[in-house]
């Protein structure tokens, strides 16, 4: 159960979370060598943008629907609809978290640019005891989903120690950031109220065999479609 739900949020992070701090550590190290300060401000608030402006739909369908998601990808054979359920709590729990699993990407590319690279490896320890801990102490009360709070828990621990102690760097939130991170939010809101709506209008479609596929994809389409649309709307585009 946990890794097949291991499986479906680590697609979101590895094509978000990895690839912007892939991309963003040689334009950042370039900047810093050259000590192009606004420029790096520029670049960590343009990647933070796009970061939320992708992770946000994906963490809310990985929270509002990860028991239909798994149903239509690995409900087949052997994995019965009781391993659906099970799978589909433990990814609700990671999805908590992904927003923390990218965000921690690209502020560790902003230590490694500067040459620190000590400050995340403390950090990582800190951060890897925290999961240590929850993830066997809350086995007692939580069974089989400890592991996911743990690990969705120490996501956010090192977040904010790495975000905490990122103000050496001088980085600074620009207008720009904070008004579409808004335009985001209100976006990712009415998606979510979309998803819920569509959820309970093609919920027998979703059952059905030989049209569950179609009605996935279009319950998909049209949150969307919804909330790329609502932020050409907000002026998120200009």
């Amino acid at each position: 159960w946990l890794s097949y739900a291991d499986r479906l949020y680590q697609l979101p992070l590895g094509v978000v979370g990895i690839a912007i701090g892939v991309v963003l550590l040689p334009d950042l190290s370039k900047k810093v060598l050259n000590s192009d300060k606004d420029g790096i401000n520029e670049s960590t608030n343009r990647s933070a943008e796009l970061a939320l402006l992708l992770i946000f739909p994906a963490t809310i369908a990985l929270i509002i629907i990860p028991e239909i998601i798994i149903s239509i990808l690995f409900e087949r054979g052997e994995f019965t609809q009781e391993d659906t359920i099970f799978s589909g709590s433990a990814l609700r729990i990671y999805a908590f978290g992904l927003p923390a699993f990218v965000f921690q990407k690209i502020l560790s590319t902003i230590y490694f640019s500067h040459g620190n690279t000590k400050s995340p490896f403390n950090y990582a320890i800190i951060s890897m005891f925290a999961n240590l801990i929850l993830a066997v102490g809350l086995i007692p009360m939580m069974g089989y989903l400890a592991p996911a709070v743990g690990t969705t828990i120490a996501g956010w621990v090192i977040t904010w120690l790495l975000w905490k102690n990122a103000k050496q760097f001088n980085l600074r939130i620009s207008k720009q950031l904070k008004a579409n991170f808004l335009r985001i939010s209100l976006s990712s809101a009415l998606m979510c109220i979309t998803l819920l709506l569509l959820e309970s209008i093609f919920s027998k479609e979703l059952q059905e065999p030989n049209i569950r596929y179609f009605a996935f994809a279009l319950l998909i389409l049209i949150s969307t479609s919804l909330y790329f649309l609502t932020l050409k709307l907000l002026g998120f585009f200009k």
